[in-house]
C-alpha cells in the first residue's frame, strides 16, 4: 500500500523543487530592487557630475574671458600709440614708419632709407616714429614676425641707442619667409650685442613678456586703416617715395609749412 503525503511539504512550501523556485523568485525580486536603486543612484550622480561640470565649464569659460580681456603689459618708453620715438618728441612734424620685421618690402626699405632715417631723426625740427606690428606670422612656422617685434621692444627700456642698432640688426639678419626664423638664442645674442642687459632681456624674449600688447598693437594699427607694411606717414597722411631724396624733400617741405 502506497505511502501518503503528509502534508508537511505544503506548510514548509512545497516540495524540494518548488521551495527552490519560490527561493529563486525572492533572490530576483531582491536583485530588481538593487538594479533599481542603483539606477536611481546612478541618475542622481549623473544629475550631480553634469552640475558639477556644468559650473567647472562656465568657471573655464570665465576664467579664459578673464584673460583675453586682461591688459597687455605695454613695453616702456613708447608713444600713445606704440612707437619708438626718435628725435624731438616736442616737434610739430611727425614722421612714421610702420613695419613688420618678417617683411622682405621692410627690409628693402631699411636699407635703403635706413641711414637717411637715423639723419633725419638727429633734427631738431622732427619728430621720428618706428610703429611696429606682427601680421606676418603665418611666413614662417614659429611666429616669428611677433617673436621679433617682441625682442626689439625688449630692448626699449635699454635705450635708444640700443634700439637701433638690434632694429638694424634684426632687418640685417632678416629670415626668409617659409621657414622657422631666428631662435630665441639668436634674437637674444642680437640684443645683447645691442647693449641690452642680457638677464633681463633673455628673460623678456623667451617668455615672450610683450606678446599680447603686439596682438594688440597689430590689432589697433590696421582698424587705423593702415593696409599693409612699410607704410610711411607724414603728419598723418601716407606718403609715397622711392629714395633718400625725395622723403628729406617732403619732411622740408612739412617742416616749412607747420
Amino acid at each position: 500500500m502506497a505511502k501518503q503525503d503528509s502534508g508537511d511539504d505544503k506548510v514548509t512550501g512545497g516540495t524540494p523543487a518548488a521551495r527552490a523556485r519560490a527561493r529563486a523568485a525572492e533572490v530576483r525580486a531582491e536583485q530588481e530592487k538593487q538594479v533599481k536603486r542603483r539606477r536611481r543612484i546612478n541618475q542622481l550622480l549623473a544629475v550631480v557630475l553634469v552640475l558639477v561640470a556644468g559650473g567647472a565649464i562656465t568657471a573655464a569659460v570665465i576664467a579664459g574671458q578673464r584673460t583675453a580681456n586682461a591688459p597687455a603689459e605695454t613695453p616702456p618708453n613708447l608713444s600713445a600709440d606704440g612707437a619708438v620715438v626718435l628725435g624731438n618728441p616736442d616737434a610739430e612734424t611727425v614722421l612714421q614708419v610702420v613695419e613688420d620685421f618678417q617683411c622682405p618690402a621692410c627690409g628693402q626699405f631699411e636699407a635703403v632709407m635706413g641711414d637717411k632715417l637715423d639723419e633725419l631723426s638727429e633734427r631738431d625740427d622732427l619728430r621720428v616714429e618706428f610703429r611696429g606690428i606682427a601680421f606676418l606670422d603665418r611666413a614662417s612656422s614659429t611666429e616669428y614676425s611677433s617673436r621679433a617685434l617682441n625682442a626689439a621692444v625688449c630692448t626699449v627700456e635699454d635705450g635708444e641707442d640700443v634700439w637701433r642698432q638690434m632694429h638694424a640688426a634684426l632687418f640685417a639678419n632678416q629670415p626668409s619667409e617659409g621657414g622657422a626664423g631666428l631662435d630665441d638664442a639668436t634674437l637674444i645674442d642680437l640684443a645683447v650685442d645691442a647693449g641690452a642687459d642680457e638677464d633681463r632681456v633673455s628673460d623678456c624674449i623667451e617668455d615672450r613678456s610683450y606678446d599680447k600688447w603686439v596682438e594688440q598693437t597689430t590689432d589697433a594699427t590696421f582698424d587705423e586703416g593702415i593696409t599693409g607694411t612699410p607704410t610711411v606717414l607724414l603728419n598723418g597722411d601716407k606718403v609715397d617715395i622711392s629714395t633718400p631724396e625725395d622723403l628729406e624733400k617732403l619732411v622740408d617741405e612739412a617742416v616749412a609749412a607747420s
